[in-house]
């Protein structure tokens, strides 16, 4: 009788093991296919990857690195991931935080002494982190780009002539000037380069091998090339990211995201405090803002009631486009890196979530949440 029990509970198991990959395999096949959709209309090229609880359940690259050899995508591919740098950024100044180096409310003056004494009145680390400065958005407005790595003084020295629309903490303007100043403030902590710092506090730390910081001078060793769309075709097309310093000057791999995303569920790689202050969202007014990170609420599956919390970035520059959603109350990581531009990413990002969740079929108001 026990023997028989045993069998029976061997077959069950079975079983349920058995259909579990089943349904994951029928789950990545249709991934796939409404991957391949936007490859056939909107000419998708990248790489992408939806996990839960921490485990992958799909990943795949599509299209090209190189277009003129015919090289393809693969997952090992490293992708700029444009201002998805900014959670990066957030996550190395509470490291410093954590380590007593950086405070969020000194004034900014105490780490960049020779910012502009105007444009430092009232500005501190949590303003910065919120968008909450009231600087000029990009320094495309302040200057002209030149092909060549500017250092962190010359763009300290463009940051100087800037202008405030509003009083800092009074509203909210996202910018890369915000982040671009909490970069040189981790750099005059740390005596390092963004580069070093970055990789010291947070690539190293978490295994992250084929993730940096990109300079003309140090360019990565497996980039993929970025493309735009045009009427005329698809052609190269690439930023110098040397000027979005800790906003837009950080490559990475699907995987690697994956581990450095996973390493803020539980306080371990930073305190509980830290990752509370990242995912702390502002209201609407104040752009739903934690810090480096969006906060917002998504519908979850059918017979959940109580929505979920979503915190989520992405990236925009020439040739290449980037997201990242955490679906944090199921776990569900959609992590999307594309070589070329534009198509409706975060369409994509949202209809990847709805399939993985089983939710695709029923009737959504995306608008209200993400």
């Amino acid at each position: 009788m026990i023997r028989n029990l045993l069998l029976g509970v061997a077959f069950i198991s079975s079983f349920l093991s058995t259909a579990n990959a089943v349904s994951s395999e029928s789950i990545g096949e249709k991934l796939n296919q409404h991957i391949e959709q936007y490859v056939e209309q909107e000419d998708f090229q990248g790489a992408v990857l939806v996990a839960q609880y921490g485990k992958p359940i799909f990943q795949k690259a599509y299209g090209y690195a190189d277009r003129a050899s015919k090289t393809p995508n693969t997952l090992d591919h490293q992708f700029l991931i444009g201002s998805m740098t900014k959670s990066f950024t957030a996550v190395a100044v509470m490291r410093l935080v954590e380590q007593g180096k950086l405070d969020l409310h000194a004034p900014i003056s105490t780490y960049i002494p020779n910012l502009n004494s105007e444009l430092a009145d009232g500005l501190t680390l949590h303003r910065l982190l919120k968008h909450q400065s009231g600087l000029n958005r990009h320094l495309e407005q302040l200057t002209h780009f030149e092909e060549k790595d500017v250092s962190s003084a010359e763009i300290l020295s463009i940051i100087n002539t800037a202008e405030q629309s509003f009083a800092p903490g009074s509203d909210y303007e996202y910018g890369n000037l915000n982040y671009h100043l909490a970069a040189l403030a981790v750099e005059n902590v740390t005596k390092q380069s963004y580069a070093q710092a970055m990789q010291a506090l947070v690539f190293t730390p978490l295994g992250m091998k084929n993730t940096g910081v990109e300079r003309i001078s140090l360019p990565p060793s497996n980039r993929a090339n970025g493309y735009r769309k045009s009427m005329f075709g698809i052609d190269r097309d690439e930023n110098i990211v040397s000027y979005a310093i800790g906003s837009g000057d950080i490559y990475s791999t699907v995987n690697d995201l994956l581990i450095w995303e996973q390493a803020l569920y539980k306080p371990d790689f930073l305190s509980q405090q830290s990752i509370d202050l990242l995912f702390k969202g502002e209201n609407q007014a104040f752009g739903y803002y934690g810090y480096g990170f969006r906060i917002r609420e998504y519908q979850r599956g059918a017979g959940q009631e109580k929505l979920g919390k979503l915190a989520r970035h992405g990236g925009s520059m020439d040739g290449f486009l980037s997201n990242l959603h955490r679906y944090t109350d199921d776990q569900l990581t959609v992590i999307i890196l594309a070589n070329i531009r534009r198509f409706p990413i975060r369409n994509l990002t949202f209809e990847l979530k709805e399939i993985a969740l089983g939710t695709d079929g029923l009737k959504r108001d995306r608008s209200t949440f993400e």
